[in-house]
């Protein structure tokens, strides 16, 4: 069988039909209906997905089809027309949304899958699509990971349009641009391209749109991790180059300072490029308080994100060099003696941490307070009843796991518990050497890290004193600000 791609719309309304209902399977997938019509001698077929459309709706708009298509062709009795007369009659008469020219028998196919009506007329090489598609979608509510105190509810859903429009709602700037694509040759997955045409680098659009259109897959079932593997060339580093958000919120601040953010039809979450780490750190929050308090948390962040990382390779570090720890320091970080070396502790304990947060994302919530419970006896009371690890032990993992949870981005903090686990092994095998050694290492990965040609360490890596204040200070929203020089906006400046 040819590939639809090869197959041109023919003049023969039973061509299309054959070779469709081949095609599409249908009479073997129900959800897919070819529906054949007659009106005023003019023979067609639609075409459609069941489940895209509200009933009585699409009973409406057949009969208005019918009663425009009568007119039409009444009116052109003494004369043949064209399919652009229609579409032009069509568009000025009837009561549906949008109604447009279908040349290539691919294009026809992929409306058809994505929830249009697409009529073919016999006689005619071309098809017409009505745009009469809604999608399932479940209602707007607050974000599960970016939670707010104080500040709007409204999230991103599983609908592109949805999402588009909730970024339109705070961005109604005429330059903004939102640039359509599909990804996966079997999926054929809508993406949405968004980026501010005045302020945005151009290479930097041109480099995302390129990555885009080259993607080599057949299906973009896993929606915004497999466009970020994709474009990103992701490997083994487990630093997170974009940034996943669910608000819309977040998104629009994002393209006011440069960055480009990519929308994925089935879900919730819109893709932020390019980042820093420090994009990952801080929170939505910072600017639902007063300057001070947002500059606060900030500091906080930074300091709880370098603990979640750093805490337990310095508790082994201390515990392995007990003679040099003062004497009122010496109960935090002298455990008593365990046959299982600290090492292992620490491992046992992240990997209940990590068991306990796969069991409360699995679990009920009926049920969750009865797992947290049982996690509580098991990895805490019992596991040092038994001589399993120290109180020690899990004080200073628990510090690092809730420092890793306050971080509102899960992909840094998955990344963070993985570094985490290498600090300690180089700790408790190398000592305070180790160690050290870990930390260099760490430093050069991220150094060495870009996130589409953007430094992940900038401001400190390359140093820039204006972004190392504004990572470190909350300014007043009502104050002069520049656009993040390392993205390389077309106008720097926000005002003027």
């Amino acid at each position: 069988m040819e590939t639809v791609g090869q197959v041109s719309i023919s003049t023969c309304l039973q061509d299309n039909d054959e070779y469709l209902k081949q095609l599409l399977g249908i009479g073997v997938s129900w959800d897919l209906i070819a529906k054949p019509f007659v009106f005023d001698g003019v023979k067609m077929t639609s075409y459609t997905v069941n489940g895209y459309f509200l009933t009585m709706n699409m009973v409406l708009i057949v009969e208005n089809l019918e009663m425009t298509l009568k007119e039409f062709v009444q009116s052109h009795r003494d004369h043949a027309f064209a399919i652009s007369e229609l579409v032009a009659y069509l568009n000025v008469t009837i009561g549906f949304v949008q109604v447009q020219i279908v040349d290539r028998m691919q294009d026809a196919v992929r409306y058809i899958l994505s929830g249009p009506m697409v009529t073919f007329l016999d006689g005619y090489d071309q098809a017409l699509m009505i745009d009469t598609r809604i999608y399932p979608m479940r209602g707007i509510q607050e974000p599960e990971v970016e939670r707010l105190v104080r500040g709007p509810r409204d999230g991103f859903v599983e609908t592109m349009l949805m999402n588009v429009a909730l970024i339109r709602r705070r961005m109604r700037d005429p330059r903004l641009r939102v640039e359509l694509m599909q990804l996966g040759t079997r999926s054929q997955t809508d993406v949405s391209l968004i980026y501010l045409q005045d302020v945005t680098s151009e290479e930097l659009v041109d480099d995302v749109r390129g990555r885009l259109k080259a993607l080599d897959a057949d299906v973009v079932a896993m929606g915004e991790q497999a466009v970020t593997e994709s474009i990103g060339h992701v490997a083994w580093n487990p630093f997170p180059i974009t940034r996943y958000t669910e608000r819309p919120d977040v998104a629009t601040q994002a393209l006011v300072e440069g960055q480009i953010v990519i929308v994925v039809d089935t879900t919730p979450e819109a893709i932020v490029l390019p980042t820093t780490i420090f994009h990952h750190i801080h929170h939505i929050e910072d600017y639902h308080g007063y300057p001070i308090n947002g500059t606060y948390m900030r500091w906080v962040m930074l300091v709880g994100s370098l603990m979640s990382v750093l805490a337990p390779g310095v508790f082994i570090v201390l515990a392995q060099n007990a003679a040099s720890v003062p004497k009122w320091f010496a109960p935090l970080f002298i455990p008593k003696n365990l046959p299982l070396p600290l090492g292992v502790q620490f491992f046992l304990a992240q990997i209940g941490v990590d068991l306990f947060e796969r069991a409360v994302i699995n679990t009920p919530t009926a049920l969750a307070t009865a797992i947290g419970v049982v996690a509580a006896l098991v990895f805490g009371q019992f596991a040092t009843m038994m001589d399993l690890v120290t109180p020690e032990v899990l004080v200073f993992m628990g510090v690092a796991a809730i420092a890793q949870f306050a971080i509102s981005s899960h992909e840094l903090g998955a990344a963070n518990r993985l570094v985490r686990l290498f600090v300690i092994t180089a700790a408790s095998t190398l000592g305070i050497w180790g160690y050290a050694g870990s930390v260099v290492v760490i430093f050069l990965v991220l150094a060495f890290t870009k996130s589409f040609g953007v430094p992940y360490l900038w401001p400190f890596v390359p140093f820039d004193w204006e972004g190392f204040k504004g990572l470190l200070v909350r300014r007043p929203l009502y104050g002069p600000d520049g656009r993040p020089a390392i993205f390389r906006p077309k106008t720097p400046a926000r005002r003027g």
